[in-house]
């Protein structure tokens, strides 16, 4: 008798949970859906502002660096060395108001009122990794 308590008890908790995710996944993908793309074009057309290919060798299309939320926390290219750009100090945003706030040899990174640039080595290609992020404590605890 016992035996039948604890398996409906635990068919019980499995079928509430499963209801909980289902739930949960189908809100996130009709209500939140469109804050995700609004999020990942916004980004997308800051960091090709700030790095237009006029002036930068870019190798491919910006991709999610990094996600670990909902909402796509930076968008990131790859930028190839080149006779203008033979090294990290030469690769900075070219439009906006930035400052660089941190520098070491192989971490540049940038900031206005609105987001961060972070500028590092990229040791697989002898290229760059360039991710511009929303400035906020949130997303840069993340990263």
């Amino acid at each position: 008798m016992k035996f039948k308590t604890i398996y409906s008890v635990v068919w019980y908790i499995f079928i509430g949970c499963f209801f909980v995710w289902l739930i949960c996944g189908l809100g996130y993908r009709f209500l939140f859906n469109d804050k995700v793309e609004q999020s990942r074009v916004e980004l997308t057309q800051a960091l090709n502002t700030a790095f237009p290919r006029e002036h930068y060798i870019i190798d491919g299309e910006p991709y999610d660096f990094n996600r670990r939320n909902l909402l796509s926390i930076g968008r990131s290219i790859n930028i190839k060395q080149d006779s203008q750009h033979m090294d990290i100090k030469s690769i900075k945003p070219l439009s906006g108001n930035w400052e660089l706030v941190e520098q070491n040899k192989n971490w540049f990174v940038y900031e206005n009122q609105l987001y961060r640039v972070y500028v590092t080595k990229n040791p697989k290609n002898d290229g760059y990794n360039v991710v511009l992020a929303r400035n906020n404590w949130l997303e840069i605890l993340h990263l």
